[in-house]
């Protein structure tokens, strides 16, 4: 009996040593792109969706500890949810099998352009929860303004989120507005958590919206000949999002009479927004 064990015990740590490069590459942490980096080409971005398409289902990772202030809550069920449908990956677009409008793109045009749309839709959700934290946690002087802008923007992302992911059905594909896809497939990272202030919300708003903005140009640029409807659809997106990143930099706005550099707001210090160079002369201040 001890030979057969010993020699399964051999096999065993045999096959764990195979894995485990496999294992520590697949586990690295991917590195958050900050908002300030500068926004990728239409090919960088369009490799990325194709990327987000095409990668395999992963097991989910096991739950971290959620410490001592939680774990009471979420202890408090005993109720297990659980499916029989596998999760699939991250993004997961299933393609309908009922009759659906055919756009004439081929296989890959159809891939760029569910890609275009998912991606699309993945950056809509983030920044509809990241409006929603910037609003329940604005502070200081510019609070109640920015309180009232982001649920306005909030409401307006929502709108096109649905837009984006009713267009995703109507071509034949199941949209994907899991958790895991946004926090694995967005380009822009979280928000810093806790109480915001007013100026770094306009700095990280800003910068925010001018990536996805961005993003969302070169999903224009990768459908406009594989299907033109979603290409407009996108043009809409790209609107409003030039539109609410306008609003946060007008706040910041320089002019001829004011160097609005927003010391006022940022603790006597000049807000560092991208973009912006310092003045030749801060402000006196009172």
């Amino acid at each position: 009996m001890t030979r057969p064990i010993h020699t399964l015990a051999i096999t065993l740590l045999l096959a764990s040593t195979a894995l485990s490069p496999a294992l520590a590459r697949e586990a690295a942490p991917g590195v958050s792109s900050p908002v300030k980096a500068a926004a990728p080409s239409a090919t960088q971005i369009l490799a990325r969706m194709q990327v987000a398409q095409e990668t395999n289902a992963t097991p989910p990772a096991a739950s971290q500890p959620s410490g001592t202030k939680t774990e009471g809550v979420r202890q408090s069920s005993q109720t297990q949810v659980t499916s029989r449908q596998p999760l699939g990956a991250f993004p997961t677009n299933e393609v309908s099998r009922q009759p659906v409008i055919d756009l004439g793109a081929g296989e890959d045009g159809m891939r760029k352009n569910v890609a275009a749309l998912q991606q699309t839709l993945t950056e809509l959700q983030q920044l509809q929860l990241q409006t929603k934290q910037a609003h329940w946690n604005a502070s200081g002087t510019l609070y109640y303004p920015l309180h009232l802008l982001l649920q306005e923007h909030y409401e307006g992302l929502s709108k096109y989120a649905d837009t984006i992911a009713e267009r995703l059905l109507a071509v034949g594909v199941s949209a994907d507005g899991r958790a895991n896809t946004i926090v694995k497939t967005s380009g822009v990272p979280e928000i810093p958590g806790g109480f915001l202030d007013d100026a770094q919300i306009l700095v990280w708003f800003t910068n925010a919206y001018k990536r996805v903005g961005e993003e969302v140009h070169a999903a224009i640029k990768a459908t406009e000949d594989v299907d033109p409807t979603t290409s407009n659809l996108l043009q809409e997106v790209e609107h409003g999002i030039a539109k609410y990143q306008w609003q946060m930099r007008a706040q910041l706005q320089r002019t001829h009479t004011d160097p609005n550099t927003g010391w006022d707001l940022n603790d006597n210090k000049p807000v560092d927004l991208q973009g912006q160079q310092a003045p030749a002369q801060a402000p006196a201040k009172p």
